[in-house]
């Protein structure tokens, strides 16, 4: 069975984009790394996620907690990151998801970002 928590679950385990929907919304707070509003596949694929790795040497997304209610998907949990100064940390994040169609149309994070740019040294 495909439910919102089972693509969510699969998007985390594989990062595999076609789980996005072309026109996904994707929001990041605009004080994290690359933070911004994302609209799109590729411009999740192809600026985001570079533009996020680029800036660490370390960077894992380790979900913790899942709470579902229908088509929206709440995640907890933490960034392991490493700067690449060799700062780590284990920063608390929410992740708000949104499926529709067997895809993943919307995306919103909340996250420590203070601490996230202090792994950066900034």
């Amino acid at each position: 069975m495909n439910t919102a928590l089972d693509i969510v679950r699969r998007w985390y385990a594989t990062g595999d984009v076609s789980l996005l929907a072309p026109h996904i919304e994707w929001k990041v707070l605009e004080t994290f790394p690359a933070g911004g509003t994302y609209n799109g596949r590729d411009d999740i694929a192809e600026r985001f996620f570079p533009a996020v790795k680029s800036q660490f040497a370390v960077y894992e997304t380790r979900p913790q907690r899942f709470v579902a209610d229908g088509e929206t998907v709440v995640s907890t949990g933490i960034y392991h990151v490493q700067g690449k100064s060799g700062r780590t940390a284990d920063i608390a994040f929410a992740h708000i998801w949104t499926v529709q169609d067997g895809q993943i149309a919307a995306f919103q994070q909340i996250a420590d970002t203070a601490a996230m740019q202090d792994v950066l040294g900034r």
